[in-house]
C-alpha cells in the first residue's frame, strides 16, 4: 500500500474507534452476536500487552450457521496484513495464517453446535497446532523463525486485507462469538482442557475474557448465553 493510502487507513481506524463503544468488561457469561452480514460490523480487541511474539495460542468459541468462508480472528500489522489470521474456509477446513503465510487443516465435520478452537505457533520450531473441542489435529510446521510484529489491530469477524480495513462482506462473520482468549506462550494439552472448560485457571495474557478491552462497531451487540453448562459438545 502507497504510504499515503496507509496514513488514510490509520487515520479512518482511529475514527471508528472513538466512534464506537468503548469499554472493558468481564464478558464471562456474555456472548458478541453478529447479526447479519456485513461488511461494517466488526470488534475490535485491545491487548494486554504489544511485545512482538516468537509464540501464541488463541482460543474462542463459536456458533454459526455459515456455510460460506468467514474470518473469526484477523490480527494485522502494518506491511502485514494476516500476521496472524483464524479462519474457516468450509465445513471441513480451517486455517491458520502467520505473517501471511496459511496452513490448512482438515477438520471433521460436525453436527450444528457450539465450536471450541484454539490454535497455536512456536517460532522456534514453527510448528503450528490447531484444537478443536479439546482434540488435536495432526500438527504442521510454518515460519520458523519469524515474530509477530508488535502494533496489532485485532478484529473478530472481519478478515483485513488491508492495516484496520479493506473488509469483504462475504468474509464476515455472521453468528456469535465468546471466551476469546490469548496468549503468548504455547499452552500445554492440559492447559487447552482448562481452555475448553472456561476454567479461569488460564487466563489469557495478551486478551482475557473476562477482563476485555473492546470497542463495537457496526450491529455488533452484546448478549447473555443462551447456555448455562461451561461448554456444549
Amino acid at each position: 500500500m502507497p504510504e499515503k493510502m496507509e496514513r488514510i487507513s490509520q487515520c479512518c481506524l482511529f475514527l471508528m474507534i472513538i466512534s464506537g463503544t468503548m469499554a472493558t468488561a468481564d464478558l464471562g457469561k456474555n456472548v458478541f452476536l453478529f447479526p447479519k452480514e456485513s461488511s461494517t460490523s466488526y470488534v475490535i480487541l485491545r491487548p494486554q500487552e504489544t511485545s512482538s511474539l516468537t509464540s501464541f495460542t488463541v482460543c474462542l468459541n463459536y456458533y454459526t450457521v455459515l456455510t460460506r468462508d468467514y474470518s473469526l480472528l484477523s490480527i494485522a500489522n502494518p506491511g502485514t496484513f494476516n500476521d496472524i489470521l483464524i479462519y474457516i474456509n468450509n465445513a471441513s477446513t480451517s486455517s491458520v495464517t502467520v505473517g501471511n503465510e496459511a496452513m490448512f487443516f482438515s477438520v471433521p465435520e460436525r453436527i450444528l453446535n457450539w465450536k471450541h478452537i484454539c490454535t497455536s505457533w512456536e517460532s522456534s520450531t514453527g510448528v503450528v497446532t490447531m484444537w478443536i473441542n479439546g482434540n488435536p489435529l495432526p500438527r504442521k510446521t510454518m515460519k520458523k523463525g519469524y515474530s509477530v510484529n508488535s502494533q496489532p489491530v485485532i478484529i473478530l469477524g472481519q478478515d483485513q486485507d488491508s492495516y484496520g480495513g479493506s473488509f469483504d462482506i462475504k468474509q464476515s462473520f455472521v453468528g456469535e462469538i465468546t471466551d476469546v482468549q490469548m496468549w503468548n506462550f504455547i499452552l500445554s494439552p492440559n492447559e487447552i482442557q482448562l481452555a475448553l472448560a472456561n476454567s479461569n485457571l488460564i487466563d489469557g495474557n495478551i486478551l482475557e475474557w473476562t477482563s476485555l478491552d473492546y470497542n463495537l462497531i457496526g450491529d455488533v451487540i452484546i448478549q447473555p448465553k443462551l447456555w448455562h453448562n461451561t461448554f456444549c459438545h
